[in-house]
Order: structure tokens, then sequence, then C-alpha cells
């Protein structure tokens, strides 16, 4: 029995032993499970995106991150797009959707994304389409509260036409999505359309005319809707205005015209002045000057080498715009130019009015006051007369403000611009649209400001010599798979021994 009982022994220890380790393997395996649903819940709560595209295509602006960010309610956005490139739009389909993700992880939670495809859910795109009222088409539907902008696809992208004359499509150069995008969501979350009306009858450019329709076209993608007004024909400026604007004005205000100004300035009114160095506007120039930015009649300008005995005079000005202003803190670093004739600013701070430079001139620059020079008496800088660096082109007043930011005041708003030229077609670079566009939303009190270039379809080409050629050729076909082999052979031999 004694025999039989120490044969017996040994097969109990083996058994607990292997029930003691399987029980350790599973916990270990329980545990590790746990670890991974936690970092995985973690990481889908919390989570940081990168864009490492080459161009940055899908990285959304401060701007429109501010506006997501300022949501008090849930945005839906409804993609009703078809993949087939051969319809309009077809070719923007996988940009729209990548973007979209964006505006969903950035809106934290209020952004609600979805994508419906018109030839795989035709219950729910017939659906969409008689609530929102359009036709079988590619646009992106954006909704709050019920009211909502259709955004076409067409609208997100910019062609180059001048294929079509040779019997192709048109080429797709820039996306727009953002642009586009942004604006409706602006529309559909402000309770009114802001309104802002243009000062006509003075000599300067229409809103009709072909060289404001760019700026126009900025203007109605911030939701802003323009109008002209002729001073002469109202008693009053109208109570929907949320602002002025006066561009190039070759005329000057009458006694009556600069009252109703003035009035308006002094009840919280917002106004953007665009002056013309050529026009006759002393009463203008005068009231300008009682609010701290005062024409100074004179050119903005420079010598310029054209050979090594020869220089001539550069008048459209390479300009730097200021950090101290939060119209032109985003633009900080950024040169652009205006084109044309400028005439420079005297800034001062008169009582209860606070003055900022926006832009001056670069380097080199001076304002000539005798600026109708001939050829028997050239231009030259004379600083006996003439006004020497820096030189203000743009700046900005407030009336009404206090120094504590924490404290939300109504304030009267201007800005001023030595030049007229830049908002032209011929002269708005994308530099010059978003000091515009920040410059108008300062003047409407819009935290957003929204400016934001389209993104260009860069095409990337790589451009390798023959002996590069060679090279890639042995590395991918000799020294890769050799090594690969060695590898190979060497976890053999450890595992032979």
């Amino acid at each position: 029995m004694a025999a039989n009982n120490s044969d017996t022994k040994p097969k109990k220890v083996a058994r607990i032993h292997r029930f003691a380790i399987g029980v350790n393997v599973l916990l270990q395996i329980t545990f590790l499970l746990f670890i991974l649903l936690c970092v995985n819940y973690y990481g889908f709560k919390h989570f940081k995106r990168w864009d490492f595209s080459r161009n940055h295509k899908f990285e959304l602006s401060g701007q429109t991150i501010q506006l997501l960010n300022s949501l008090q309610k849930p945005l839906k956005i409804f993609i009703f797009f078809s993949s087939d490139p051969r319809l309009p739009g077809g070719d923007v389909y996988q940009d729209v959707n990548s973007l979209l993700k964006e505006y969903q992880y950035a809106g934290n939670g209020k952004v609600d994304v979805e994508m419906i495809d018109p030839f795989k859910d035709l219950s729910r795109a017939r659906a969409l389409m008689a609530q929102y009222k359009f036709g079988n088409e590619n646009v992106v539907v954006v909704d709050y509260q019920g009211h909502s902008k259709l955004v076409s696809a067409t609208d997100m992208a910019q062609y180059d036409e001048s294929a079509e004359e040779e019997g192709q499509p048109p080429k797709l150069t820039a996306f727009k999505g953002e642009q586009a995008l942004t604006s409706a969501i602006m529309e559909v979350t402000e309770e009114k359309q802001n309104k802002v009306y243009l000062i006509g009858g003075k000599g300067g450019p229409e809103l009709a005319s072909d060289e404001l329709s760019g700026f126009k076209a900025y203007m109605d993608r911030q939701n802003i809707k323009l109008d002209t007004l002729t001073l002469m024909n109202v008693g009053e400026i109208p109570s929907d205005a949320s602002g002025l604007m006066l561009i190039g004005a070759k005329y000057d205000l009458t006694d009556r015209e600069l009252q109703l100004l003035r009035d308006y300035w002094d009840k919280q009114g917002r106004l953007f002045i665009a002056l013309d160095p050529s026009g006759i506007t002393p009463k203008l120039d005068a009231f300008l000057k009682e609010v701290g930015i005062a024409p100074q009649d004179d050119r903005v300008l420079r010598t310029m080498a054209i050979s090594p005995m020869l220089s001539g005079i550069m008048r459209d000005v390479a300009s730097i715009f200021s950090d101290s202003s939060p119209i032109t803190k985003q633009l900080q670093g950024v040169e652009t130019v205006f084109i044309g004739q400028t005439q420079s600013l005297a800034v001062t701070q008169p009582a209860g009015v606070h003055t900022d430079t926006l832009v001056t001139a670069g380097e080199g620059y001076w304002g000539e006051t005798k600026y109708q020079g001939t050829d028997s008496s050239p231009i030259t800088y004379d600083p006996k007369t003439d006004f020497s660096a820096p030189l203000t082109i743009a700046a900005s007043a407030e009336k009404g403000a206090v120094p504590d930011e924490t404290v939300d005041v109504e304030t009267s708003r201007m800005i001023v611009t030595g030049n007229a030229d830049f908002l032209g077609n011929d002269a708005l670079n994308q530099a010059n649209i978003d000091f515009v566009v920040a410059g108008i939303n300062w003047l409407l009190n819009r935290k957003e400001l929204i400016g934001i270039p389209p993104k260009s379809e860069e095409q990337f080409t790589l451009n390798l010599t023959d002996q590069q050629m060679q090279r890639m050729e042995l590395l991918v076909m000799v020294v890769m798979p050799v090594a690969v082999a060695m590898v190979g052979g060497f976890v053999w031999a450890q595992r032979r021994r």
C-alpha cells in the first residue's frame, strides 16, 4: 500500500502545478485584454490628429477651429455625394470626405457628419432631397437648428477651363472646401446676415464693376451682403447697416454728407475707408485727422536700380503687417504689395480714441511730397520736406473701448488705408484678401476672422537620373533580397543550434 501511495502522490502534485499554471496564464491573458480594452477606450475618447500631407491639404485654419468651438448646439452635415468622377464635382469626393472628418474631430462632439451615397442608399437620399429641396447632384447640406445651407461640389473646387477648348475636361487646380463649408456654417449659425453699404457717387469703383468682383465674392463667402448707398439720397444711415465702406473717392463729401458720416461714427458706427491719393477730399481728410489718422498728401516710393548707371522709381509698395493689432496679428511675418499710388498716414492718439498701425511700408521707402517730378527735376528724397520711414499706410481707430478685454462694450471702429487700388482684381493677392477679410470682421466684431485661402492641387514629380535609377534597381533587386536571406539564414542557424 505504501508503494502504491508513493506512486500516486507525484501525479497529484503534477496535476496541482498544471492547474496553477493554467489559472496564472488565464489571469495574465484576462489582465492583458483588460489593459488593451482600457487603452483602446481611452484612445477612442482622447486622441490627436496630424496632417502629414505635402501641402497640409486637410489641416483646418485657426479661424475654422474657433468657429466650431463656438457652436452652442449640435451641427449636422450631410455629404450627398457620388464618387463617380463623371458627375460635376465627383473628383473632389475624397477631399470632401477627408475634410469633413477634420470638421467632426475639431467639433468636439458637436458636429455630426453623415455620408449618403445616392446610388446605394436610395430611400435616405430621397428623404433628404425632399427635406432640403435639391435635385440629384453632389452637394453638402449644413443644418443648424433648422437653418440649412446647400454647398455644391462645384463651389468647393476651382477648375482651369482652358482645357475645354481642346476637348478635354476642366482641370482641377485648387480645393476650396474649407472656404465654402466654413462660410456656410457661419451663415446658418448667425442670427442675421451682416449688411455693409458701399458709399457711391464719389468717383470710386462701383459695386457692380468688374474691378470689385473679386472683393465682392470674398465678402459673400463671409456671409456679408454688400449694397450701394448714396448719401445725398438719405436722411440718415440705414438702421440695417452693419458697416460703411468708402473706396477710392475722387470727390469730396458735402457738409451734409460729412455730418451723416460723423453722426454714424459717434453712434458706434463701423467704417472702412480706402483712400485714393489722387482724390481731392479736404473735408474727408480733416475728419480723419480728428479721428487720429491723417492723410499726409505724399506718395510712398523708393528708388530702384535698373542698371549700374541708371535707377528708377518704384511706386508699388512692398508692405509689412504689424503684429500689434488683432487684425494683422495672424499675418505676422507676411509681406505683401500695395499696387498703385499710396500715401502715408500720420497716426496720433486723440482723447478717447485708440489708434493702431496695421501696415507699414518696407525698407527703403519714403513719403515724397513733391511727387510730380519731371525729367529735368527728378524725384529724390529730401529730409527737410519728405517723410522718412517708418511709414504707416493702413491704420485702425476705436472709440469707446475699455482697457479690460473681458468687458464687452459697443465701440466705434474704423480702418483707413492710403491705397484703394489694392482692392481691385488686378492687385487683390492672397495676403491682401486675408487683411481685408480680417479687417471687415474686426469692424463687425466677429471673433471668427475668416480668411481661408484655397488649397492648391500640387502635382509632385520625382525626377531621377540614370545613376539614381541604377542604384534603386540594385537596392530593390539585390541588396534587400540578400539582406532578407541573411536574416533568415541566421534565424534558422540559431534554431538548429
